[in-house]
Order: C-alpha cells, then structure tokens, then sequence
C-alpha cells in the first residue's frame, strides 16, 4: 500500500492523530522507565544512601509537529536532577554514570562498591531498541488508521 494519497496537513492537524502521537510518546517513556527500572534500580540495592528516584522521574518527551515533520524526542531531563560530586560539589549529570560505568583508578578493590568502581547498565541502549521498534509501529499504525478511514486523502 502506498501512502501517496495522503494529505499530509490533514492529517497533522487531526485531533485524533495527535492523540496517537501521544499515546506513541508515552510508549516511549514508559520503555525508557522500564530499562531504567531493569538495569539500574534492580541491579543493585545501595547501602549507603537513600534512593532518590531522580532518574526515573526525570523521563521527560516532547512533539514537535513542523511543517510535514514530527518529532518525538524522549530524555532524561538534567533540570530535574539534582546530584552533586562528592569530589568537588559541582553538578553531576547521572546518566552517563549510571549506563557507561566508571572506574576510579587509584581504588584498589576490584570489587564494585558504586563509589569508586560501577559496571556499565547499558540501560540507554536497551531502551532505545525497544523505543525504535514499538514508536514506529505505532505511528505506522496510527498512519494506516488515518488513511483507511478516508477522512486525510485528497
């Protein structure tokens, strides 16, 4: 099936397609908050400080809908994450930490202690495979929804 017929600025300026788009970002959100969930807080159980879920709750998307382009963007928001080094007081943005893992070089047990030593999570990778696969399901369904129904060709 060829998607010639539609008119695209029908289409992007239905309101039902924009609720789908928004069902679409939530998929996005939720699968971020999933490998988040799996390959951070249930990898380990901190001993020494509270958990304070800043990165769990900093999964933020947006939509930007230009001309015949959208947009679905899904990050964490640094803006509501508040980490400060130990070292030096700055801020620290977490992420990078937490999926790539580190190593203080000068600690001499090799055994992880999530302060001077930390094992990759990989959790940005992993949600962005499923990110991929299910938002472009759904916004190829959420196309064919559209142009079945008649309502978005010439």
């Amino acid at each position: 099936m060829a998607f010639t017929n539609i008119n695209l600025k029908k289409l992007l300026s239905s309101v039902e397609f924009k609720r789908q788009i928004d069902i679409i970002r939530g998929i996005g959100e939720h699968r971020l908050r999933e490998a988040i969930w799996d390959r951070v807080y249930e990898a380990y159980e901190p001993k020494v400080y509270k958990r304070t879920y800043e990165l769990l709750n900093s999964v933020t998307s947006s939509v930007d809908i230009n001309g015949d382009n959208i947009t679905i963007k899904v990050f964490l928001d640094h803006d509501k994450m508040n980490h400060f080094s130990v070292i030096d007081g700055e801020r620290t943005y977490v992420p990078p930490i937490v999926n790539y893992g580190f190593y203080w070089p000068d600690w001499w047990d090799s055994k992880p202690d999530y302060f001077h030593n930390r094992p990759e999570s990989k959790f940005l990778e992993e949600a962005m495979l499923e990110i991929q696969k299910d938002m472009q399901k759904a916004f190829l369904d959420a196309v064919v929804v559209a142009f079945n129904s008649n309502r978005y060709r010439w």
